[in-house]
């Protein structure tokens, strides 16, 4: 028994969703993650996120109820003048966070795997995201999970 069950989340969820996502925000951050959440912004986006027949978010619950992680994979339409593996749309694993307590123990995995799941669902050939540079542990898990490197995101501030 795995202590967890894995669902689609619902606007049930959003108060404790938002939390995590907060927690998730912060550990980015120490990370290198140049961008700040808008004190106003995040709700909103979850919601719209929760709703969206173009996005899974996903939650593991565990069996007190609380959320334990989550998972949110979009689908992403290419350019016209671009196909990847015969398709003209690629999968997008935008957030995977599991709670400190329960990491090591499979949850990313089973949430990993209900993404790339609902993706094959949706004939969805190739899935993506990106690592920040400096999180070696995330570099090891997804590709621990099958995922390559790509490409390198490189990043200029303009204004000061």
């Amino acid at each position: 028994m795995s202590g967890w069950t894995l669902r689609e989340a619902t606007e049930a969820d959003l108060p404790a969703l938002l939390e995590l996502h907060q927690d998730y925000h912060r550990e980015l951050q120490a990370f290198g993650m140049p961008y700040d959440l808008k004190p106003d912004g995040l709700e909103e986006a979850l919601r719209l996120r929760v709703r969206s027949r173009l996005i899974l978010t996903a939650v593991a619950q565990r069996e007190d109820g609380r959320l334990a992680g989550f998972v949110v994979c979009s689908i992403l339409r290419l350019a016209n003048e671009y196909l990847c593996q015969g398709c003209g749309s690629v999968g997008y694993l935008n957030d995977l966070y599991v709670i400190p307590a329960l990491r090591r123990q499979g949850l990313a995995l089973e949430l990993t795997g209900m993404a790339e799941d609902w993706l094959r669902e949706r004939e969805i050939p190739t899935m993506q995201l990106q690592v920040l540079q400096n999180n070696p542990a995330a570099h090891r898990y997804w590709q621990r999970a099958g995922m390559g490197p790509v490409g390198t995101l490189y990043d200029k501030k303009l204004v000061k």
